[in-house]
C-alpha cells in the first residue's frame, strides 16, 4: 500500500511539472510567427520618401559619342519628391573655346548622405559639370527617379558601410542653387 502512495504521489508531481512547462495555449494556425513578424516590422519608423535618380544629359556636349549621342549620366540619392532638373551656366563664355561649363540642378529636399534628413524643397546643385557646345540645340535633361521602401531606407540609414556608391553633390555639399530659374 505505501508502495502505492508513493506511485500516486509521483505521478502527481510529474503531471504538475508537466503541466506547468507546457503553453497555455497551443498555436495550430501559424498566427503567432505571423505577430512576431509583424512586431518586428513594426519597429521600423516611417521615413519621408527617398528615391535613386538617374540623370542623363544628352546632345550638343562634351562627352563620349556613343550609339550615335553624347551623353553624361549621373546616378543620385535625393530625398523626395523629385522634380525637374535644369542646366545653368556656371562659366564665362569665351570666344576662343568652344564650350561652355554648366552645372546641373535637381528639385528635390535634398541629398542622401549629405542631408540625414528632408530639408526645403528646392533646386539643389548635382555634382557635375557639363560642357556645353555654343551653338546649335540645347541639350536635353532626362530624370528618372525611382523610389526606395521604407524598409531600403531604413536599411541605408542603419547601416555603417554602403555597398553601393551613390555620388553625393558637389561644392560644400548639396549647396541650394538659389540662382537657377
Amino acid at each position: 500500500m505505501f508502495t502505492g502512495k508513493v506511485n500516486w504521489l509521483s505521478l502527481l508531481v510529474i503531471v504538475s511539472i508537466i503541466t506547468a512547462c507546457t503553453p497555455t495555449t497551443v498555436n495550430v494556425s501559424g498566427k503567432g510567427e505571423r505577430n512576431t513578424t509583424q512586431a518586428q516590422a513594426q519597429t521600423v519608423p516611417d521615413y519621408p520618401p527617398m528615391y535613386d535618380v538617374n540623370v542623363k544629359v544628352c546632345g550638343n556636349i562634351i562627352a563620349p559619342l556613343k550609339d550615335g549621342k553624347r551623353c553624361v549620366n549621373q546616378q543620385l540619392r535625393l530625398w523626395g519628391p523629385v522634380g525637374e532638373a535644369k542646366l545653368a551656366r556656371a562659366g564665362i563664355s569665351l570666344p576662343s573655346v568652344k564650350s561652355v561649363e554648366h552645372k546641373l540642378a535637381i528639385a528635390s529636399k535634398g541629398c542622401y548622405p549629405v542631408y540625414s534628413q528632408p530639408d526645403q524643397q528646392q533646386f539643389y546643385w548635382a555634382d557635375s559639370i557639363i560642357q556645353v557646345n555654343r551653338g546649335g540645340t540645347a541639350p536635353t535633361v532626362e530624370v528618372k527617379p525611382t523610389q526606395l521602401s521604407n524598409q531600403q531606407i531604413y536599411e541605408l540609414i542603419t547601416s555603417k558601410l554602403s555597398s553601393r556608391t551613390v555620388r553625393t553633390f558637389g561644392g560644400v555639399g548639396c549647396e541650394p542653387a538659389s540662382s537657377v530659374k
